[in-house]
């Protein structure tokens, strides 16, 4: 909860001055009721001075003024909530627990920050923001009015509040149902459609849509049908409520006209203020229901907000990675206890270039997860020097670290954007290294050379060369520690070749942790593990390894060099 207590507290000025303005300005409108009454008895007994048009007019200028100003804090704690909440996510990532983020798929993840983020802003702005600044505050005034006019209609107006409550009640427990059945269908709806856009081939070739469309269409006949009925039951509330006030109303003219006590500055006072008294309950109304389904869905991001954070991010030693060994020892790790790894033990030295191989599953990306911090081991000790990464600040680590993905993560942004980040390069070096990585045809093909946008994660090139592109960071990269997984993979052979040549060349005074599962590639690396069923069955050299007795030769036959994690 701390986030979203956190962006209140970062907006509590504004917040402080928009319930303060609306407390006021529901004053004034009442005292501006109070004071056109007592205008309209002046005209009747013809007392009217100027002191109290001066007074009035004054006070509907400054209400108008007011209600203008009031626009600022308005819309600036509308789109600052929503906003401010949104980041709060990003935030989040920046530090949360690996092992959780992998727990959430990115289209829920993505579905619960947009939807969380609108639930949370409207859980304050439209509910207790509006609660505190404006029902509550209308009420009171509209009922210590009325009790200056006559106390025993003030009475009657708080008995009328009791019937007004009772029906409320009723109706907001039918909204809620109708709500809630229009939320589930909404969120069926945009699953259908989300998975739609993103398994089109997929979809296509399986005749998949029909099915889908179809579903949709259920979901649009639910929704539509749940929301006609909330605006019948809307509608009958109304009318109900519009009875009960009407009634009222009348009872006061007959009071009038029996007592003879009221004259007809407080009848029409009394008369609006009567509906100012009403109003807010007829609005709360229609804020509750939706304020209630706004908190489950707010409470599904808090929960995502609350989720563990890494502490190591922020905390333990600051260590220089220069010269030191890398040591994984007696490693064990469980996947939803599941045993992943078991009994680990290896080491890297300084500027030492070692490859990990082994089938699909078998625990190569695991290993340099743990390697990075990303995965805690269930047992063992991982060391850098004589530290254990356990006691190490990894935001402090991570400056010694170069990682990346199969995946070849790339992210929608320019071309210069995604290999140099935030770095001031001249373009002649970044143009060099894309020749040398044969992107040469590739960028001459942009319109906006290194300024063109290239797209989300680049689908609009091949896997080929978004590795390239991927891997034309690490020549603008300080790093001592270069981790690659399976980041060649996607090449073809002559490229392949070029890009490890290049790497080891470039790479030739720094350490590198290279998973493959291109046999070939491994003559040049100085130690090749090879992983099996979660161990380590044998490491060392090409030469050593590739004897016919070894699993490494196995491995390298069977899977023709084609195999693919």
């Amino acid at each position: 909860m701390n986030y979203i207590k956190n962006t209140i507290k970062n907006n509590r000025k504004v917040i402080i001055i928009y319930i303060s303005l609306g407390i006021f300005l529901a004053f004034l409108d009442m005292f501006n009721i109070k004071l056109f009454q007592e205008i309209l008895d002046s005209l009747t007994l013809n007392t009217l001075t100027s002191k109290l048009i001066i007074i009035y007019g004054i006070s509907l200028i400054l209400y108008v003024i007011l209600s203008y100003c009031d626009n600022y804090p308005s819309v600036y704690l509308q789109n600052k909530l929503y906003l401010d909440f949104k980041l709060s996510a990003l935030r989040k990532l920046s530090k949360i627990d690996y092992n959780k983020y992998q727990k959430i798929g990115l289209g829920k993840l993505t579905q619960r920050v947009e939807n969380g983020s609108s639930a949370a802003r409207d859980v304050y702005f439209e509910y207790y923001f509006r609660i505190f600044r404006e029902l509550i505050p209308t009420v009171l005034s509209s009922l210590i009015f009325i009790f200056l006019i006559d106390y025993k209609i003030a009475i009657a107006v708080l008995i009328g509040y009791v019937f007004v409550f009772i029906i409320t009640k009723i109706i907001i427990t039918k909204l809620y149902s109708l709500k809630e059945k229009i939320v589930e269908n909404e969120e069926n709806m945009n699953k259908y459609l989300i998975r739609g856009f993103q398994e089109l081939i997929s979809f296509r070739i399986n005749k998949k849509y029909k099915k889908e469309i179809d579903k949709c269409q259920h979901n649009i006949d639910e929704i539509v049908d749940s929301k006609v009925k909330i605006t019948l039951v809307h509608e009958a509330f109304f009318t109900i409520f519009a009875i009960i006030v009407a009634l009222i109303k009348i009872g006061v003219l007959i009071y009038s006209l029996i007592s003879h006590k009221l004259s007809v500055g407080y009848i029409v006072a009394l008369i609006t203020l009567l509906g100012k008294a009403y109003e807010p309950i007829a609005i709360f109304n229609v804020i509750y229901v939706d304020y209630k389904l706004d908190k489950v869905t707010m409470n599904k991001y808090i929960d995502f907000l609350n989720l563990a954070d890494d502490k190591m991010l922020t905390s333990g030693k600051n260590i220089n990675l220069d010269n030191q060994k890398i040591i994984m020892k007696d490693i064990k790790f469980k996947y939803n206890k599941n045993l992943t790894l078991d009994n680990i033990n290896l080491e890297i030295n300084h500027n030492e270039k070692i490859a990990i191989i082994g089938k699909s599953g078998c625990g190569k990306s695991t290993i340099l997860k743990l390697l990075t911090g990303f995965l805690k081991p269930t047992s063992g000790d991982i060391y850098i020097g004589n530290t254990k990464l356990s006691e190490v600040n990894l935001n402090k680590f991570y400056d010694y670290i170069f990682y990346l993905s199969q995946e070849s993560p790339l992210f929608d942004g320019t071309l210069r954007e995604n290999i140099i980040f935030d770095k001031k390069v001249p373009d002649n070096k970044i143009i060099k290294i894309l020749n040398l990585l044969n992107l040469n045809e590739f960028y001459n093909k942009l319109e906006n050379g290194l300024d063109s946008e290239i797209g989300e994660k680049g689908t609009l090139m091949s896997g080929g060369e978004r590795q390239r592109i991927a891997l034309a960071r690490l020549f603008f990269d300080d790093s001592n520690i270069i981790v690659l997984d399976e980041a060649t993979n996607a090449l073809d052979n002559r490229n392949e070749k070029n890009v490890i040549d290049l790497l080891l060349t470039k790479l030739n005074k720094k350490t590198l942790i290279f998973v493959t599962h291109k046999v070939e590639l491994l003559k040049q690396f100085d130690n090749i593990y090879v992983i099996k069923d979660g161990k380590i069955v044998e490491n060392g050299n090409y030469n050593k390894l590739n004897k016919k007795d070894t699993y490494f030769y196995e491995f390298s036959q069977k899977s023709n060099n084609n195999i693919k994690e």
